[in-house]
């Protein structure tokens, strides 16, 4: 086996991903790097290491239903989920809210509700209305106050890039007067979504966001990345973490820590990233370790408080091991679910860059072909791939900013590979429809560094 990465899909608090690396130099033995995403990286070295790791990963998935496939992990999460409140009372519970002061009248309706009022079936009546719950107003106000909780107008989460395509993320500038205990009103919403959808039937409620890839993987666990940057904080990502991945940085002085600016562009105060930071140099040999870190302060450490707050109020009704079998798209694709891609909006705005007289005439006819054989799910993690976000704006594709792009690349054969900054899908030559199918197909599935099965 090549050296390369393998996520594995863990019932933990976390996801462990096994880096398989050449065999050591002392013994000659294969190599296998297993990090947890909590502690440091364990090395390990054995004779049978890709047996080792199969056993593992055979294990594993017994424990989450039998398969890696996202189908099956969902049936075994809402399985579960069933039966750690099968035995509290599905009675209804009413919540009289106003629609006009909608986030104040829910915080008071549910203010004294336990762990058990939530997972009872919510009847909604909105004040001044005649309307009876026989379904609708409850979804309706499930829709509104994910509307509400997520609108970066009411400043509890905000946006890295001013546009309205921005993925949503906890705002580390919470204005003082915001109680933390929002966030922790924000997690039940959002495990409430979940729980419901797991009783099947009517019942299923997807929370309408579209949040960063960080802070979903900080749901499960997941060590933070500088490539989160990329689809989160564009242009962090296109100033900063470019210049230093590309450029000789041992001139650059730069150190590890964070500066901090005030409004009027003066430097205020350095944040060390490691102690002492301040006084220790990135060099060409620690960058990819000192933008990790960067990672970690700016994307994490900014709001361990809310996350940790979301996080109390969300694992009352859903514990975190169950949420641990997902990766971070995974996981958007269970608490938004898939919303409906029309496949025609996507042709008729997609853009085509480059490419040989081949490519656009052979390549381009088997792309649309394949795409239009995909499922929803196929769709979503495609745009998930291309975009950051399984998730299109208001206004579908026509809305993207920059427009989805199709780019022509001088490679044969090879992996699609994708720049969510630019929403552009770079695609090689096929010489068939089969070869574009499985090689497109491997990449939104499983192509990505930080999930899937590769």
């Amino acid at each position: 086996m090549e050296p390369g990465l393998i996520t594995l899909i863990c019932p933990s608090l976390w996801i462990s991903q096994f880096l398989y690396l050449p065999p050591d130099p002392l013994h000659g033995l294969l190599s296998l790097q297993v990090d947890d995403g909590l502690q440091p990286p364990v090395e390990i070295s054995c004779k049978e290491r890709n047996i080792m790791a199969a056993t593992f990963t055979r294990f594993l998935h017994l424990n989450i239903g039998g398969s890696e496939t996202l189908q099956d992990k969902v049936r075994f999460f809402q399985k579960e989920l069933k039966l750690i409140h099968c035995k509290k009372n599905r009675s209804k519970v009413t919540l009289r809210v106003c629609r006009h002061a909608l986030l104040e009248s829910s915080i008071r309706a549910t203010r004294n509700f336990s762990a058990s009022d939530w997972s009872k079936s919510f009847e909604v009546i909105f004040q001044d209305e005649e309307a009876l719950d026989w379904g609708g107003p409850r979804r309706e106000w499930f829709e509104l106050i994910c509307k509400v909780l997520f609108d970066t107008n009411n400043k509890l989460f905000t946006r890295f890039s001013d546009t309205s395509q921005g993925l949503v993320h906890p705002n580390p500038c919470r204005p003082p007067g915001l109680r933390i205990k929002l966030y922790e009103f924000a997690g039940r919403v959002v495990g409430k979504c979940l729980f419901e959808s797991s009783q099947g039937g009517g019942y299923e409620q997807l929370v309408r966001a579209r949040f960063t890839r960080s802070f979903l993987a900080q749901i499960i666990g997941l060590r933070m990345h500088y490539k989160f940057f990329e689809t989160d904080d564009p242009d962090f990502f296109q100033s900063k973490v470019l210049y230093v991945l590309s450029h000789d940085v041992s001139d650059a002085d730069l150190v590890f820590a964070e500066e901090k600016y005030g409004r009027g562009g003066q430097l205020e105060k350095m944040v060390d990233l490691v102690p002492g930071g301040s006084h220790i140099p990135v060099s060409n040999d620690n960058k990819i370790y000192y933008l990790n870190l960067l990672a970690q302060h700016r994307l994490c450490n900014q709001v361990r408080e809310e996350v940790e707050h979301f996080l109390k109020g969300l694992n009352e009704l859903v514990p975190d091991n169950l949420l641990g079998i997902f990766d971070e798209n995974e996981l958007e694709l269970l608490m938004c679910g898939t919303g409906h891609i029309a496949v025609q909006d996507f042709q008729a705005h997609a853009v085509v860059i480059g490419g040989s007289w081949q490519f656009r005439e052979k390549v381009m006819n088997w792309f649309w072909a394949v795409v239009y054989s995909f499922t929803q799910e196929e769709l979503a993690r495609l745009l998930q791939f291309t975009t950051g976000s399984s998730q299109l704006p208001p206004g579908g594709f026509a809305s993207l900013c920059p427009s989805f792009q199709i780019i022509g690349v001088p490679a044969h054969g090879t992996l699609p590979t994708a720049h969510t900054c630019f929403n552009q899908l770079c695609l090689p030559v096929y010489d068939s429809y089969e070869e574009m199918h499985r090689m497109l197909k491997l990449a939104i599935t499983e192509g990505c560094e930080g999930f899937g099965m590769v």
